[in-house]
């Protein structure tokens, strides 16, 4: 599985989507990774599927052996509720977890301390573990980095690290751009994308953009052309099930919006200018996704299983087509 370059790696939004990125991988041949945050999938529960990081992988590794287990944004505060983050990585490590992204950045002041933290965090896993692999940095909403700054992480980390260097295998760089509601914004700079990932070639390991949501065939292509090893797509997939749920008609409008407000797991995707006042619609698109456990949604998910999956496989396949 190791020997075949990963291009996509999909969030686990809900079980749906997990089931269809394992039959597209089993039956296409093309390794894909599921990467759950803490939020939806931990050692102590979650919102996707009510499973745990126990349950969670060990239904991937029976039902596929293309599917890789990438745990996303690892670390400390990363998690329901704040923490150092070490009882997450351990019980990650003891279900068999490929790779572990380490992100402390969400709980440091700067390049120095993030590299420190990284530093203690991989040296605690290599204490438990002989085998499981690292990504390394993180995305620009989390905290901002030049091409120098993660040339200065990189080199630090292989200094430090010795020999344990070898264990990273990815690195995460930035490009310019963030999700917002349903969109991908920013400022693309490409000349930017191409000196990070010229930096991350420079010193063996493999490169990932985060936020790959919502982008077109062509702006994921042109990653590509720039040497971009692979992508990380994730809330576009919770919004597209939650779109074709609402016009399957199965789920009344008035039952979602109510749904979502009682969650309240919409502000951190409300875009700045409607913060005040989000249009009720949005709301549902951005945060449906964290209620399909329960109902209005729970009774409905599996009936509009053959749209999604058409929907899932097409955009598998397109994204997978921009490295050919």
């Amino acid at each position: 599985m190791r020997n075949k370059k990963i291009r996509l790696f999909v969030g686990p939004m809900s079980r749906q989507v997990v089931d269809l990125a394992i039959e597209y991988s089993n039956s296409t041949g093309n390794v894909l990774a599921v990467i759950p945050s803490r939020r939806q999938i931990e050692n102590t529960g979650g919102y996707v599927n009510n499973w745990t990081t126990k349950s969670f992988s060990s239904y991937v590794k029976s039902n596929s052996d293309t599917v890789m287990l990438v745990r996303d944004h690892a670390g400390p505060g990363q998690g329901q509720n704040s923490d150092d983050g070490l009882d997450s990585l351990a019980e990650d490590i003891a279900c068999g977890f490929d790779v572990i992204h380490i992100d402390p950045w969400k709980k440091v002041a700067s390049i120095e301390e993030g590299i420190t933290k990284t530093h203690e965090l991989i040296e605690y896993c290599c204490s438990i573990s002989d085998n499981v692999k690292f990504e390394i940095g993180t995305e620009e909403a989390i905290f901002s980095y030049s091409s120098d700054d993660l040339d200065k992480i990189i080199m630090s980390l292989k200094k430090s690290l010795g020999k344990k260097f070898n264990r990273i295998e990815y690195a995460v760089i930035q490009s310019g751009v963030q999700i917002s509601g349903t969109e991908n914004i920013g400022n693309f700079d490409p000349r930017r994308l191409t000196k990070m990932v010229n930096v991350v070639k420079k010193h063996g390991l493999l490169s990932k953009e985060h936020n790959g949501d919502y982008l077109t065939f062509y702006q994921i292509q042109h990653r590509a052309s720039l040497g971009l090893d692979s992508i990380n797509i994730a809330p576009e997939f919770g919004v597209a099930q939650t779109r074709i749920l609402l016009k399957s008609g199965l789920v009344p409008f008035e039952d979602a919006i109510q749904a979502c407000r009682e969650v309240n797991k919409f502000s951190k995707w409300i875009p700045d200018p409607v913060k005040d006042n989000p249009p009720e619609r949005l709301i549902v698109e951005v945060s449906g996704h964290y209620c399909f456990a329960r109902e209005p949604f729970a009774s409905s998910v599996e009936k509009v299983r053959e749209k999604l999956s058409s929907y899932l496989f097409s955009r598998f396949d397109e994204i997978h087509r921009a490295w050919e």
